[in-house]
């Protein structure tokens, strides 16, 4: 990848020694990440706490771990937001404060200001931390926020490659997690894989199901995931770690759910729905792929393999991506 296709902000943070070239990775339409959580960007600086509101300090690596920065085009330069790979966690069951444990992949299309990045990295005083913290939250968690018009364009777009390059990111992560060829499935998947009157978990079960049989082993058996090569997981592992992770039975199911979030992402869609509590924007602003989500499910047509958002994924990606 040539200088001249990286963003520049990567290209700082490199020069600056928090990164190096092999942590930036990129699809051939110009999507990047940086494969390095804030948190250790953070850490090379020596910048390993941050004051909450109350001035009590909080460790960057029990909030900022599973957060990484992304950059898609933007006419002749790039816009940037966070994007979060999650694996299983147990950090809230500690004494320290924490963010969530549920894994999941979280997608945001609020910009980020790495203005804010970069004045806390040559300068971590208490202030520096609290606007950098303050702004993280901005992009990941608060309400009453506005997307970036380049970041909706670009996940709007079928054809689109770095939805899958995340998907792809995310499995090889959560493999490398596994013990002695064993990879537990998520805390909420294993509670509440039994239930019966799950949609969701029974559609996750038979395609488990459908997994085992095309390879002809056990992949998965609900309670573990099992990983031959952890740093090279298979096109079968891949899928189950996705289906138990995310919800999603497919890449092109988890590039439609992406997809399908930007779409409603116009004025309209600001008005707040009674029963939600809030608007359909504020739901669709941040795309979340999770087993444990709690929003209604309704006819989700991302994860139908015959509907029309995902057999547009498949037709514009079926020649590099492969169904299971």
């Amino acid at each position: 990848m040539s200088n001249k296709s990286i963003p520049q902000i990567f290209l700082q943070l490199q020069t600056e020694g928090c990164i190096e070239s092999s942590d930036i990775v990129s699809t051939q339409d110009g999507f990047c990440v940086v494969y390095k959580s804030l948190a250790d960007i953070l850490a090379v600086k020596n910048i390993l706490d941050f004051p909450d509101a109350d001035g009590t300090r909080q460790a960057c690596s029990n909030f900022f771990d599973d957060w990484f920065l992304y950059a898609v085009p933007n006419e002749k330069d790039f816009a940037y937001s966070l994007l979060k790979l999650r694996e299983q966690e147990h950090d809230m069951e500690g004494p320290a404060p924490a963010d969530g444990d549920t894994p999941g992949i979280t997608i945001s299309f609020i910009a980020f200001d790495c203005k804010i990045l970069f004045d806390c990295l040559a300068k971590p005083t208490d202030e520096n931390r609290e606007k950098l913290s303050h702004e993280i939250n901005r992009v990941v968690a608060f309400r009453r926020q506005q997307h970036h018009r380049a970041l909706k364009k670009y996940f709007l777009s079928p054809e689109s490659e770095g939805a899958y390059l995340v998907a792809t990111l995310y499995a090889k992560q959560i493999a490398a997690f596994a013990e002695n060829g064993r990879l537990p499935v998520p805390d909420c998947y294993r509670e509440n894989v039994s239930k019966k009157g799950s949609s969701k978990y029974k559609r996750i079960l038979h395609f488990i199901e459908s997994v085992n049989q095309k390879a002809g082993y056990v992949v998965c058996d609900n309670q573990n995931i099992y990983i031959k090569d952890r740093e090279n997981p298979n096109e079968y592992e891949a899928a189950v770690i996705l289906a138990t992770h995310c919800g999603n039975t497919s890449l092109f199911s988890f590039a439609a759910e992406v997809e399908y979030h930007a779409r409603f992402l116009f004025s309209l869609a600001k008005i707040r729905i009674p029963f939600l509590g809030r608007s359909i924007y504020d739901s669709a602003i941040r795309a979340d792929m999770t087993i444990d989500d709690n929003e209604l499910e309704g006819p989700a047509p991302f994860y139908k393999s015959d509907s029309r958002i995902v057999k547009r994924q498949y037709h514009c990606h079926k020649d590099k991506y492969k169904l299971i």
